[in-house]
């Protein structure tokens, strides 16, 4: 019963379930890679003349629902709130989202986010409360064309709402790869965007990468995911679940899962943790690393474990959401990890290289030396 609760309470949380995508070759052929004037042309005049008429589409969810054409669809209101990161990636114009769950930004890097979504600041986030609660006056007054949520628990509060509602959850998807591919594709679905560069190829590229580098690793590093940690109650990341994903990342880093034993997320003692004794520890939310590395936390000594003694204490990166969990830039995860875990294979100019790539395909945007250092967290390495 004990654990039921707190898996209640963390998909308030977290609110998902999914997997992930690949990327194209970084050296394609600039024939290859860009469109004749005729196709393009050719796209172009198909989607100018695309019926009007409402679309049937199956969601993850397996209903039926009829929702506007692509040229019908003005206003978005994203009640889940790792969609965001997937819709600010596919959409043609960020001013389309007229609302937003604000957990969306407390769970993302809004440095990032703004690069990427500028006008994220004047979305209105007023029409759901923290408990996923909907006001139908102030999600009316947004005119929303559609609304995207997650699960039976977010569609409670959009039962008598009268606008097509797409939920993104599928009991059939739990591995984050390929929840975040089937999200990334019903987004491109709804919004038209067939012709763009899937998610499918960036995990392609992943996944390819990190069996070329992991074929060299000489010994497998061990890891401990810190789900939450508040009021002296240390949540941590267990076998998957609807509320976490960090075992199917350590898998496909090759990193063994102290915490594999426990199902889905848990409730754990320091005197637990001492026995796993982790070579790496990565923190959610909540008590960031820094207070781990600080060991200032009342109640919990740090600093008996290797992880601790070794400054392997990091942060999990944050973008357009956090990377733990599915999100448009969930392909650079593992690879992330790989670089924590096996510095040896990957080390952090090529992560650097990786992420900015990554982000001049799928965004068009160069980020700064700064912007690297934000999300990648190169510069934790003290504790006291």
């Amino acid at each position: 019963m004990k654990h039921k609760m707190i898996a209640f309470v963390l998909a308030g949380i977290l609110c998902l379930p999914l997997a992930a995508c690949g990327q194209a070759s970084e050296n394609v052929d600039a024939s290859a890679a860009t469109k004749s004037s005729d196709q393009a042309s050719s796209e172009s005049s198909s989607a100018t003349s695309e019926s009007a008429e409402p679309r049937t589409i199956t969601d993850l969810g397996g209903n039926e629902v009829e929702i506007p054409a692509v040229s019908e669809i003005k206003h978005i209101v994203i009640i889940s709130p790792p969609v965001m990161s997937f819709v600010i990636k596919d959409i043609a114009d960020t001013s389309m989202i007229v609302g937003i769950n604000s957990r969306s930004f407390t769970t993302s890097n809004t440095d990032i986010v703004g690069k990427v979504f500028p006008d994220w600041k004047s979305v209105d986030t007023s029409f759901i409360d923290s408990s996923f609660a909907v006001n139908k006056e102030s999600l009316m007054a947004l005119d929303p064309d559609i609304v995207f949520y997650y699960g039976n628990v977010q569609k409670k509060g959009l039962a008598n709402v009268d606008v097509p509602c797409v939920d993104f959850f599928s009991k059939q998807l739990n591995d984050p790869e390929a929840v975040s591919i089937a999200w990334d594709k019903q987004i491109r679905e709804i919004l038209g965007q067939n012709s763009t560069s899937s998610l499918q190829d960036e995990w392609n590229t992943t996944d390819k990468k990190l069996s070329d580098i992991l074929k060299s690793k000489k010994e497998t590093k061990t890891a401990l995911c810190v789900f939450s940690n508040t009021a002296g109650k240390i949540v941590v990341s267990g076998s998957d679940s609807f509320d976490s994903y960090a075992q199917s990342f350590f898998d496909k880093a090759d990193i063994t899962n102290v915490a594999a034993d426990l199902e889905g997320t848990s409730g754990v003692s320091m005197e637990q943790i001492y026995k796993w004794n982790p070579d790496m520890i990565l923190v959610f939310h909540d008590a960031p690393a820094q207070s781990i590395l600080d060991n200032s936390i009342d109640g919990q000594d740090w600093s008996l474990l290797d992880a601790w003694k070794n400054k392997a204490v990091y942060d999990i990166p944050r973008t357009t959401y956090s990377w733990i969990t599915p999100c448009a830039d969930s392909p650079l995860m593992p690879l992330w990890l790989v670089s924590k875990a096996y510095p040896d294979l990957l080390d952090e100019n090529n992560m650097d290289s990786l992420l900015s790539g990554y982000y001049q395909r799928n965004y068009k945007i160069t980020l700064s030396d700064s912007d690297i250092s934000s999300i990648l967290g190169w510069r934790q390495v003290t504790n006291k």
